[in-house]
């Protein structure tokens, strides 16, 4: 695009950030934001929500997220009892005989003080609208973002307003593309991606049906159909919150084949055949299609551009990362935007977003590619990595980067989150306490400040963490465990899951990542602690 120069330049409005999309990534962000004391514009070029279920297992990760943010009722209230406890199956048919089944245990664990949540999108991301409005974001659907030009402090962007043809010019410090897989913004910056691709063309086909009698009273949330009546890969989604069904099916655009040729009778006979009842009554809600692909963005910044969710990376059904990996990039994103819109952050921040989600994200992205071809007896040239267990991969993945202070020398991209080592770089483990004779998780401690955890003997890192952050004009919260502190860990856990002594320290950020930790005291706590902080918010560079 044609450069703009600021002095000429006459904006309609200004914001601190705009978010491009308005699907689960970019209202999650905005609500993210918000919490963070940081005003946002949100722009979607469609009228509403996507009637299909699209994402619909969301791992207890992500419901922390939405936790700290004071959305995690409002969504399982939304959320149908029903499939909590459902099944994943393969069956020659709905109605025939079970080949194999896998019950989904959103149960909480020892790693968690949280269950996940079998919720369909279309139904999650109305109660993340309703939650950002709510905390004033300022969205605007049928709105789409015309053009946009990088500036010497920030982004130059024009919006139209699809009903009435109005275009505004909008000031934003930074711009956050969550545009989807084909981001327009992710495009026109010229980003080069890396990974095996487009896996080939599904059709999605809403449709209702009274299934009860092929169901047997069992709860299920997927059933992969396999047999010659059926396309190779064909399964019915039944997370959909009573609204009817998805059937889900190899579909061939290459062949000459079009969405609307499966509205009718032809999509009918799919359902049934899928189904296994030959005469049951079909009505076909909607149909579309979509590309499973995997891939990932060689980087999530250019300047004052940021790439979340699909607009930087895209990853294939298999074991539901794609929706919670997005999720996990707005997390990351927002507390550093944050700071560096509240004046608290140094240069090294920022960059960090890519730094620490890219490596995740692309490996992540390995997992989900050899789980597809392996689930789904795909053949492929590309190599693939051996499979680790689920909550590794969703739980235990690792930062590196300069805003992380690791006190090892190991490079492995995740650990066991159920023997969490404590290391910086890691997600912050789940320890129960107790306050008040009332039982939290230290999980719960986390999620807007800055915070530090000492031990029963740490009384000389507590007070000289209020004369830091006093000084560093930070907001910080502090908490003792100890038989004597704020917090009681009559599991006494807390030492061995934080890999420090009683007389040691954690600092965690605000997006709940251990950022460093004093095993045993220092003899200057205040120094130690302010140079920690100032790493933190990447102000030092790395030694």
């Amino acid at each position: 695009m044609d450069s703009l120069h600021e002095h000429t330049s006459v904006y309609d409005e200004t914001t601190p950030v705009l978010i491009v999309g308005g699907s689960l990534v970019g209202l999650s962000l905005s609500i993210f934001l918000s919490w963070h004391g940081v005003p946002s514009l949100l722009v979607e070029r469609h009228a509403g929500i996507s009637p299909h279920p699209r994402a619909f297992n969301f791992n207890m990760r992500t419901m922390e997220f939405f936790r700290s943010v004071g959305v995690e009722e409002a969504i399982r209230r939304q959320a149908p009892a029903d499939f909590q406890r459902s099944s994943i199956v393969r069956a020659e048919n709905l109605a025939g005989r079970e080949l194999h089944s896998i019950t989904q245990d959103t149960t909480s664990s020892e790693i968690s003080p949280l269950s996940g949540c079998i919720i369909g999108q279309d139904a999650l991301e109305p109660v993340l609208r309703a939650r950002a409005e709510e905390l004033g974001g300022d969205l605007r659907f049928f709105t789409e973002l015309v053009s946009f030009a990088q500036e010497s402090e920030g982004v130059r962007a024009v919006i139209r307003d699809r009903a009435s043809g109005t275009e505004r010019t909008v000031r934003a410090r930074y711009l956050v593309a969550a545009d989807g897989n084909r981001s327009s913004i992710r495009q026109q910056l010229g980003t080069k991606t890396y990974g095996p691709g487009i896996l080939g063309h599904q059709l999605s086909i809403l449709f209702a049906a009274d299934v009860q009698a092929a169901l047997r009273g069992r709860r299920l949330a997927v059933c992969f159909i396999l047999n010659p009546s059926v396309r190779p890969g064909t399964s019915l989604v039944f997370a959909r919150n009573g609204q009817g069904f998805a059937l889900f099916a190899p579909f061939y655009p290459d062949q000459g084949e079009r969405e609307e040729d499966f509205a009718g009778e032809r999509g009918i006979e799919m359902i049934r055949a899928a189904i296994g009842l030959p005469d049951l009554p079909i009505e076909i809600l909607n149909v579309s299609s979509w590309s499973p692909a995997a891939w990932a963005a060689a980087t999530f910044q250019q300047e004052n551009i940021f790439l979340v969710g699909d607009a930087a990376h895209v990853m294939p059904p298999a074991g539901a990362f794609g929706a919670n990996t997005g999720i996990a990039d707005a997390y990351n994103l927002a507390w550093k935007l944050a700071r560096a819109l509240q004046g608290q952050a140094g240069p090294a921040l920022l960059p960090s977003y890519t730094v620490e989600r890219q490596p995740v994200v692309r490996y992540t992205v390995e997992q989900s590619f050899a789980m597809f071809t392996r689930f789904n007896g795909v053949p492929t040239d590309k190599p693939t990595v051996p499979i680790l267990d689920y909550d590794a991969i969703a739980f235990g993945y690792r930062y590196h980067s300069d805003v992380v202070l690791e006190d090892d020398k190991d490079d492995a991209w995740c650990e066991d989150p159920h023997h969490p080592s404590g290391r910086p770089g890691t997600r912050a483990p789940h320890v129960i306490v107790t306050r008040n004779n009332e039982q939290l998780s230290t999980i719960d401690l986390l999620g807007r400040n800055f915070v530090l955890f000492v031990g029963a003997a740490g009384e000389t890192w507590c007070r000289a963490a209020g004369d830091v952050a006093r000084r560093m004009d930070l907001p910080l919260d502090m908490y003792h465990i100890g038989e004597r502190g704020d917090l009681v860990d009559r599991g006494r856990r807390f030492l061995d899951a934080y890999g420090v002594r009683e007389d040691g320290a954690v600092l965690i950020r605000p997006d709940g990542f251990i950022g460093w930790r004093a095993k045993t005291a220092s003899p200057t706590p205040a120094c130690a602690l302010e140079q920690a902080l100032s790493r933190l918010l990447g102000r030092l560079p790395q030694h």
